[in-house]
């Protein structure tokens, strides 16, 4: 039964994100990715032009392990199908791992068939591609190896899963805790000194490419200051205000991904520790989309919440009729939120940022843009472009964006000779640039450029020849 259920989630989730990539919902982070992965199987140094940074350089590291694909010639859809495929797998890796703990068949596959009906795991899902989506399988099936002591499957998944993203390794820290705490203390610390080591690496690698997580820093500080540092020493001098922020920009939150768990994940309290890094760092972030469930951040504290659940669902069999009657009720409250938010979740006409008419005049103007020639392209576009050498977001080239890329004004200046095409839809630029992205369409027409299509929103330009 759950094999089956993954693999109706991988199937559907992957039809509806494929075809949300064709309607062009798609955008800035999803080009991101197939860039590097195009420019990894061409031998390439995988620099995103589009975000002006290595994906390799101690940020994303495990992204490499899909290269093969793109062997075969894979495009974004085949991204989009495998990030449902992760998402999906979460859920035999719980199932197993509540088996593991105790807990019978029938209620084993509770936290598993809870998380592929959660519209918080479709939301993550829905929204661009991102390789921390799978991260919850991996941190299942370490927990797993860890309490059975296959070390080798421990270090193979915990290696993986950290190298999807800069902050895993943080939960895996707490993983380390919690197997130390569980009696297995060797490899509860080696676990957990690992974490950090793997955690100094990164932030090292990154930076000697010449990046650094200062725009990271004052994302997160937002009106506290410019760095973490500050944004702590402000929590500090200000903790009523703090606890209030938290309860109102997460408080919701959490209560929806716990009840998405049937509050099953209470019955592991220790459990809950992984869940603590990421969700503390939402919450204390004074960037919106972080308190928002319609996004990637929530994905580790998601996950955490479902392998405590998978751990503690054996103790359901422990309770008195009265309380199995309490969790059958949850489960159904459950149930019916996950309706609720799913159909949230999945009503496109929230997440299209175009109509029938703006999408066949996007259609026509990709089309007079050839391959691999060098483009600067607005935010909604660089999906179906992003298999070149040079992508670039505008309004870079022509202006910088302040995202803390390893190039400067000066380099980026130097590139817009090179540039061979700019297409843009009016309104579509990324969040970094407050102004209308038509507005830079002067300086690409002084640098020589001139418009060889338009219609309505819509434009393309040629460099003069």
């Amino acid at each position: 039964m759950i094999w089956a259920a993954t693999a109706v989630y991988a199937v559907a989730l992957s039809v509806e994100s494929i075809r949300e990539h064709e309607r062009f919902a798609t955008g800035f982070d999803t080009a991101i990715f197939d860039q590097a992965l195009w420019l990894l199987a061409h031998g390439d140094d995988p620099f995103s032009t589009i975000v002006d940074r290595s994906m390799l350089a101690g940020l994303q590291p495990g992204l490499a392990l899909l290269t093969p694909l793109y062997w075969l010639g894979a495009e974004v859809s085949w991204l989009l199908a495998a990030q449902a495929v992760g998402l999906a797998l979460a859920a035999p890796a719980l199932y197993a791992l509540a088996r593991e703990r105790g807990a019978s068949p029938m209620l084993a596959a509770v936290p598993a068939l809870l998380w592929l009906v959660s519209p918080w795991t479709a939301s993550v899902n829905l929204f661009e591609f991102h390789p921390q989506v799978f991260a919850p399988a991996l941190l299942a099936v370490s927990a797993l190896a860890g309490l059975q002591g296959r070390w080798v499957v421990l270090t193979v998944t915990a290696v993986v899963a950290m190298s999807m993203k800069q902050d895993i390794p943080l939960t895996y820290f707490m993983l380390g805790v919690l197997l130390a705490l569980s009696g297995r203390r060797r490899v509860g610390a080696i676990l957990a000194s690992g974490s950090v080591l793997w955690l100094v690496v990164a932030r090292v690698a990154f930076e000697s490419g010449d990046s650094s997580y200062e725009f990271y820093e004052e994302r997160f500080a937002g009106d506290r200051g410019d760095t973490v540092g500050d944004a702590l020493s402000w929590i500090l001098r200000h903790p009523v205000d703090t606890l209030s922020d938290v309860a109102g920009h997460s408080g919701g939150d959490l209560f929806l991904l716990v009840l998405a768990t049937a509050a099953l994940a209470l019955f592991a309290p220790a459990w809950l520790l992984l869940t603590v890094p990421s969700l503390l760092y939402n919450a204390l972030s004074d960037y919106p989309a972080q308190h928002s469930l319609a996004f990637q951040y929530h994905l580790m504290t998601a996950a955490g919440l479902f392998v405590a659940a998978a751990v503690g669902v054996r103790r359901v069999e422990e309770l008195s009729r009265s309380g199995r009657l309490a969790i059958a009720g949850l489960m159904a409250t459950a149930l019916a939120a996950a309706l609720l938010g799913g159909i949230q979740v999945h009503s496109r006409w929230e997440r299209d940022p175009f109509d029938d008419r703006d999408r066949a005049r996007i259609r026509e103007a990709l089309s007079r843009v050839p391959d691999d020639v060098p483009v600067a392209a607005s935010t909604h576009l660089q999906p179906h472009l992003s298999q070149r050498a040079e992508l670039y977001t505008l309004p870079e080239p022509f202006v910088p964006i302040d995202w803390d890329g390893a190039l400067t004004a000066e380099e980026l200046r130097a590139k817009i000779p090179g540039v061979r095409y700019v297409a843009l839809v009016e309104g579509d630029g990324p969040i970094e640039y407050p102004r209308d992205i038509a507005t830079v369409v002067p300086l690409v027409r002084r640098a020589g450029f001139v418009e060889i299509y338009r219609d309505g929103p819509v434009s393309v330009f040629e460099r003069s020849s």
